[in-house]
């Protein structure tokens, strides 16, 4: 059973206390899922921050209420950016600038960061708009959705150079206790999450959410990779190597206990929407058709062009097992079918 300990929920500027030395921050985010959680960590001599915000206004002026209310005159001596995407590090460098912090992250993390925030490039472009035509997509959101991923260096700082490298099972101290790395796949190619066996803190990230599933998605780039099925795989790990007392600490919504009862109930939404989607396979179907039936229809630009993403995940998951087939056809679209 999944229960929230935490009544109340931290406002754009302040921090609240979820567990010895550790601190809740929320920041605002321009999009539908409105919020993302930060983790400020009591260290030594300064403070530790688990990811960052995004490079916007109304981050950047709460983070100035943050300095100058909760942080006592201290650094931020290290900033943990659990993975690429803009919520999360959109102002790890404006941060380590402002505090001459060190950035730890994983390094396909740390790459995927520095090539998104140098911009489109024509390769980009071309590589985007031939991927969501093999789709199925029609001319409009395709041009849509490249218009909106073109402007996501502008939700990001530019990168620092360097970077501490994070990888599984990496212990290390964060002032008077112990934290240890957790490498998952599926949301981001080397996602970090920390666990404090001292603490029974499992800061999840983007890994393990309380209320939504998340997004899982094939990009541009991916099409022979199963990021499906390495979520899956991740989630079932964290099964074995986490205990179900752990308080989780997520990226979006509130603070939670039941972390294997969340994990299972993961597994079983991805099971679940594989036989619906192999079930709009009867007959042959693009990635588009199918995301037309299995999302609801009232999604904005940028949440439909993650649904078709994600469908593909699914699909492609599916055909990785031999469930589906995927062929091109005339028109040079993907077309999946059951086998």
């Amino acid at each position: 059973m999944i229960k929230y300990p935490f009544s109340d929920i931290p406002g754009p500027g302040e921090v609240q206390k979820v567990a010895p030395g550790v601190f809740w921050i929320r920041m605002p985010l321009p999009f539908r899922l409105n919020h993302i959680n930060l983790w400020l960590i009591e260290d030594t001599d300064g403070w530790t921050l688990i990811d960052t915000g995004m490079a916007m206004d109304e981050a950047r002026n709460a983070w100035s209420r943050i300095i100058e209310k909760h942080l006592n005159g201290q650094k931020i001596n290290r900033i943990i950016v659990t993975h690429f995407h803009s919520d999360h590090a959109g102002l790890a460098g404006w941060l380590t600038d402002k505090f001459s912090s060190l950035l730890w992250m994983s390094q396909t993390e740390w790459e995927r960061t520095r090539l998104l925030t140098g911009g489109p490039t024509k390769a980009w472009s071309k590589e985007v708009l031939k991927f969501f035509k093999m789709a199925g997509c029609p001319e409009k959101m395709i041009n849509e959705t490249h218009s909106l991923w073109s402007e996501y260096n502008k939700r990001m700082s530019p990168t620092p150079d360097l970077h501490t490298r994070l990888v599984d099972d990496m212990v290390f101290n964060i002032g008077k206790y112990t934290w240890r790395v957790l490498i998952g796949t599926g949301h981001a190619p080397e996602h970090v999450s920390l666990y404090s066996e001292e603490l029974d803190v499992l800061i999840a990230g983007d890994q393990v959410l309380p209320r939504i599933s998340p997004n899982v998605s094939l990009f541009p780039g991916d099409s022979g990779d199963d990021p499906l099925g390495g979520f899956l795989k991740t989630t079932s790990s964290f099964r074995s190597r986490l205990p179900s007392t752990a308080l989780v600490l997520p990226s979006h919504n509130e603070p939670f206990f039941g972390l294997h009862d969340r994990l299972v109930e993961l597994i079983e939404h991805h099971k679940k929407r594989l036989d619906e989607m192999a079930g709009l396979c009867i007959r042959s179907s693009s990635a588009y058709s199918i995301t037309t039936k299995a999302f609801s229809p009232d999604l904005d630009s940028l949440q439909l062009s993650l649904a078709l993403t994600e469908t593909l995940a699914h699909l492609n998951h599916m055909v990785s097992k031999g469930r589906l087939t995927r062929n091109i056809d005339n028109n040079g679209i993907w077309a999946f079918k059951n086998t």
